[in-house]
């Protein structure tokens, strides 16, 4: 079975192009598309080809963590804490446990020796030349750790270095050599041989032993001192010699002085040092011991300078309790980290974000310098509000209004005009803000990565009326919710939700196809994430598929064209790509970037491949939110039903709903009572992506008003009142009252009327497009008002706003209330209620046509030409005429043409009647084309022989709207 480029390049995480590269070299011909199909063989060239990069990756994931740690931590924890800061020889360092008791732990002879040689060590201060150089180097490191392990012994001997100076510049000989050749092996393997020089060669065993023993008598600070001597005599009495006076009076001279004086300067700049000495040398112990400058001035120096290093061993007793294997791993990480730029993913987007959060602080900073001096106001604010934000008194805004010729009281609201003007004279700028975003003074989310879940695409149907959007999603949801719309058209935005084959979840949107529903189709692909373009291949690309591509262009929203009824006779699919092409959306089959598909939504044809591309074009866009936050949704809907109150049905964009949740949306706020799905069953929390109809809203909001979780009731009503408050207030500056100009321009047309409407219906989306319908309906002499209109049923007051502004109260797929249609009926308010919007649309249209003055043309009936005239003191001039072509009757209208001129009437308005009309003596109805008739003018006695009279009527011809 063949499988897509993008599909096989994620599993083997190699580039689309590289596949490519490799399948063109291999002899394959293969576009370089996402979409492309590799053929079985191809498939396993590619698999073998980069078999291998795949099994490094999944390794280098698995040594990530594993390795690092493992490598370094596991040999220096166990014996570097206990510590030996001496640097003998390797072999030594391998036993580290016998510390505290070193003359049995050793089975050689030389075990004996080496008691004696940690006499030797406390000697070493007071002989400054031969003791000098060799104890700087050991001993004050080995008291920072051995202290603990080793004090008897130290304590007892402290002359043999005396008796064999030569000895001991050998062993430091010997030592230093081991200190080098334990620096580039290990540097914490020195630590653990504390009492490896007993165990050295038998000729220099008295040397090595007394630089080590130094350690041990220097940090015996503890008072058992006496015990360990009478054990150690026994194998020599020159250890006796010792001057034991010698290493009481220096532990007793300054160790407990100096340690407190080091602990109070520890506290601010020397912990710093200490820290970071920890990190250099924690790994390095024997490094530290012989480049440390003090160490080996201590020693020499006196009693206090020794007790000093010991003071020093509280510090590196604490490098080796922090510095666990934890720490090593974790320092290792970071270090591998800035070296190779990789490494802790979380950690690299904790800095960038925190980058970002300093430079918008920054800018916010900045911009809150320039606008110091800006107010940001919303309209209609009043004056105690307005003084208040510029600092000033009351009664200075107040007397700054009356002097612009406003009178205003302190709780009087002010207009934009107003507000600036009076803010001008105090030197402040005014901004205008919605309530929004005075109220919303939120921390912006930013989501960390890790943070993100996917989540479902939402994909909208969009197309022209009866091309197939519900029909497809019918049989994608095995549904027959056609089969319940009236008028077989979709009037509502449908939200639903389909599992499909791979078992991941698709939101569809299904959006109405009519002229008038362009706002929801606009809103459909402001939420969406693809958009599905259905067109009808029998048929063409009509102005609402047009449209619905500009929305999703628009909303820069991908977009994938679906040309259905492909089984129906006449249906030409490459008819429709080429008029696609023509219009600038190629298809991938013509060589543009755009998906299609051909399907047939009622037999299901091409269905299966067409959900497959929306499937292919989310995972391109790697769909990604939010669900640990409060939620954001988006009003798709809102309706009142009886039983449930105001329902509203929502697309959640961030973090999760849940039950009981406080929420907000434009003026309406709640509790969330209850949410179902779109098949009508409970539902507890709902997440990103998913759709929902939620019950707990005091009102209907406005479909696409942005919904929001408060942290608390309080909150949510202060800012739904103060937006009411707002609109109300715009809803009162907006009304326009009538000017001279418009007086003018009525009466100039002679026949103004106006036509004013109440709005109901049962969804706020619906009510929205039929209201903008019928405003665009207004004619120049008709003018169309909506002064009501909102969700729900036709109630009493609905009557009696109607009865007061003389409206017509038209309601969608709504019925009024028994007691409503009975003050209708009393009242004499007409109410037309409906089910499909066009049948509403086309009425209200007659109705304007109807109101609509008629207009006035002209028709010829006659024309007649005078021969002779004859004048009568009583008649005036009568006429003799002979009526050359048509009839002319009693009530014809006429004018006289001399010469081509109209010589009566004259004035504009007037029309020419005749007042009499005889042929011979004898007073006729009318006269026919061929026939002699006499007849007089009213009010015209200046006919002359010559004149043509024009016979003619006027129609009047009822308008139709353009």
């Amino acid at each position: 079975m063949s499988k897509r480029l993008i599909k096989v390049a994620n599993e083997l995480n190699v580039a689309t192009s590289t596949i490519v590269e490799h399948l063109t070299g291999k002899g394959f011909e293969i576009e370089n598309k996402p979409t492309a199909q590799l053929t079985p063989e191809m498939e396993n060239v590619v698999r073998d080809a980069f078999a291998k990069a795949l099994s490094d990756k999944k390794k280098a994931d698995a040594l990530e963590f594993n390795t690092r740690p493992t490598a370094t931590p596991a040999p220096p924890p166990p014996a570097p804490g206990r510590g030996s800061t001496l640097p003998p020889p390797p072999p030594l360092s391998g036993r580290p446990l016998p510390p505290p008791p070193p003359p049995p732990s050793r089975v050689p002879p030389p075990v004996v020796p080496p008691v004696p040689a940690a006499k030797a060590a406390p000697v070493d201060p007071p002989p400054a030349p031969p003791a000098a150089p060799s104890t700087p180097q050991a001993p004050p490191p080995a008291a920072a750790t051995p202290a603990a392990s080793t004090p008897p012994a130290a304590t007892p001997p402290a002359q043999p270095e005396r008796k064999a100076p030569g000895l001991k510049v050998i062993g430091t000989i010997d030592l230093d050599a081991a200190k080098r050749a334990a620096k580039p092996a290990r540097k914490p393997e020195p630590q653990r041989p504390a009492p490896a020089p007993k165990a050295q060669s038998p000729a220099p065993q008295p040397p090595a032993a007394a630089p080590k023993a130094a350690p041990a008598s220097a940090s015996s600070d503890n008072a058992p001192p006496p015990a360990p001597a009478a054990g150690t005599p026994t194998d020599d009495s020159q250890p006796i010699r010792a001057a034991q006076p010698t290493l009481r009076g220096l532990k007793v001279m300054g160790k407990i002085e100096i340690k407190k004086p080091e602990k109070k300067d520890a506290t601010d700049p020397n912990r710093r040092k200490r820290k970071r000495k920890k990190v250099t040398t924690g790994p390095a112990g024997s490094e530290g011991n012989t480049s440390r400058p003090d160490g080996g001035g201590r020693p020499g120096g006196s009693g206090p300078g020794a007790g000093a290093g010991r003071g020093r061993t509280a510090g590196p007793g604490n490098d080796s309790r922090e510095v666990s294997a934890k720490d090593i791993e974790d320092k290792i990480k970071a270090t591998m980290a800035r070296l190779h730029g990789g490494g802790d993913k979380k950690k690299r987007q904790r800095q960038k974000r925190d980058n970002r959060e300093r430079i918008r602080e920054r800018q916010e900073a900045i911009e809150a310098e320039r606008s110091s001096d800006k107010l940001q106001v919303t309209e209609f604010v009043t004056a105690q509000e307005l003084a208040n934000l510029m600092d000033v008194g009351v009664g200075d805004v107040i007397m700054a209004c009356m002097n612009a010729g406003v009178i205003v009281s302190i709780n009087q609201r002010l207009d934009a005009e107003i507000i600036e003007l009076v803010a001008e004279e105090f030197n402040h700028e005014v901004e205008f803000i919605t309530a929004e975003k005075e109220e919303e003074e939120e921390v912006v989310w930013v989501d960390a990565p890790e943070d993100l879940e996917e989540r479902p695409p939402i994909v909208t149907v969009m197309g022209h009326v009866d091309h197939g959007k519900t029909s497809l999603l019918d049989y994608i949801r095995k549904t027959h919710v056609t089969e319940g719309e009236a008028g077989g058209i979709t009037q509502h935005i449908g939200a639903y939700e389909v599992v499909s084959d791979s078992g991941k979840k698709i939101t569809f949107l299904d959006t109405p196809g009519h002229e008038a529903f362009t706002a929801m189709r606009a809103r459909g692909a402001k939420v969406t994430d693809i958009a599905v373009i259905i067109i009808a291949a029998d048929d063409d690309i009509m102005p609402q598929t047009k449209e619905a591509i500009s929305h999703a262009e628009a909303a820069n929203v991908p977009m994938i064209f679906a040309i259905n009824k492909v089984d129906k006779e006449g249906a030409n699919p490459d008819k429709i790509k080429g008029e696609l092409a023509a219009m600038g959306y190629s298809v991938e089959e013509y060589g543009g970037k755009y998906q299609s598909q051909d399907i047939s939504a009622l037999k299901g044809i091409g269905v299966d491949e067409l959900m497959e591309k929306i499937m292919l074009e989310a995972e391109v866009l790697e769909l990604k939110a939010n669900p640990n936050r409060p939620a954001i949704a988006t009003i798709v809907e809102a309706s009142l039903e009886k039983g449930r109150g105001y329902v509203t049905k929502i697309i959640v964009n961030h973090g999760t709903l849940r039950v009981q949740d406080i929420i907000v949306a434009g003026e309406n706020s709640g509790r969330v009572k209850a949410m179902f799905n779109e098949r009508n069953k409970r539902v507890t929390e709902v997440k990103p992506g998913s759709p929902t109809l939620l019950l707990g809203l005091d009102g209907a909001p406005q479909a696409g008003e942005m919904l929001k979780v408060m942290a608390n009731e309080q909150d949510a009503r202060q800012l739904a009142g103060r937006r009411a408050q707002i609109a109300r207030e715009q809803a009162n500056r907006a009304s326009k009252r009538i000017s001279l100009d418009e007086i003018g321009r009525r009466l100039a047309l002679g026949n103004f009327k106006e036509l004013n409407l109440i709005v109901k219906g049962d969804v706020d989306g619906s009510v929205e497009a039929l209201a903008d319908s019928l405003i665009k309906l207004s004619q120049e002499t008709v003018q169309v008002n909506v002064i009501h209109k909102a969700v729900g049923q036709i109630i009493d007051s609905d009557i009696l706003l109607a009865t007061a502004s003389d409206a017509i109260i038209v309601g969608f797929q709504v019925r009024p209330s028994s007691s409503a249609r009975k003050l209708a009926e009393r009242e004499g308010v007409q109410i037309k209620t409906y089910s499909i919007i066009y049948q509403a649309i086309e009425e209200i249209r007659d109705a304007i046509e109807g109101m609509l003055e008629p207009t006035k043309e002209e028709r010829t009936l006659c024309q007649i030409s005078v021969r002779e005239t004859f004048k009568i003191s009583k008649l005036g001039t009568i006429a003799g005429c002979y009526v050359d072509e048509g009839k002319v009757t009693r009530n014809t209208l006429v004018r006289v043409i001399r010469d081509g001129i109209v010589v009566y009437p004259l004035k504009e308005g007037m029309v020419g009647e005749l007042a009499s009309l005889k042929r011979f003596k004898d007073d006729v109805k009318e006269v026919r084309a061929g026939m002699e008739c006499g007849l007089n003018l009213k009010g015209f006695n200046d006919v002359q022989e010559g004149d043509v009279i024009e016979g003619y009527e006027i129609i009047e011809i009822a308008q139709k709207m353009k």
